[in-house]
């Protein structure tokens, strides 16, 4: 996103000659204001609201179908409904719009699945992963969303950030 805007600026400078005609002198200065934030000192570049939420090592959208089940990703072509994004200051809370049910890990296995509950649901840090891409984060740790791609059909687990397609994930707002 900054590259494109980079591109334009400076597109934008060379038509109206203003930028310096000296190629030794190239000096970029950038203020920023991220008006949403999920976790202290992390951007966000989702606004709140609701999205298809798909996994980027196979296309695989986001699914739960019933309450206090793992959340899933498969390939199927039924319509899973749209999940929202809630914020809060901690972070922010992914549920699923149709089930009225939130994610919440469920720490079984080494590193635990992810469940749609109607009770508490967990917050987690959404962060840019490059690419319009984005990680799903327990905040102040080094756990990220993961999918086994290699399956027709996974639940989504807790893995450590390794920056794999698998951990990666797509927001197609509704």
């Amino acid at each position: 996103m900054f590259s494109k805007v980079l591109a334009f600026g400076l597109g934008a400078l060379a038509l109206v000659s203003a930028a310096p005609a000296s190629p030794s002198f190239f000096q970029l200065s950038c203020s920023t204001n991220f008006a949403t934030s999920v976790a202290p000192a992390k951007s966000f570049d989702i606004e709140p609201g609701n999205y298809i939420i798909y996994n980027v090592a196979n296309g695989a959208q986001l699914r739960s179908y019933t309450p206090e089940q793992p959340i899933f990703v498969t390939l199927t072509r039924d319509w899973p409904g749209d999940f929202a994004i809630r914020m809060e200051k901690t972070g922010g809370k992914i549920a699923n719009v149709g089930l009225r049910a939130a994610a919440k890990a469920t720490y079984v296995g080494p590193f635990g699945k992810i469940f749609a509950t109607q009770g508490n649901a967990d917050s987690y840090s959404i962060e840019p992963a490059g690419e319009n891409t984005f990680t799903i984060k327990v905040p102040d740790e080094d756990l990220v969303w993961a999918v086994n791609s290699n399956a027709d059909r996974s639940d989504v687990f807790l893995k450590p950030a390794d920056g794999t397609s698998e951990t990666r994930w797509a927001f197609k707002r509704m």
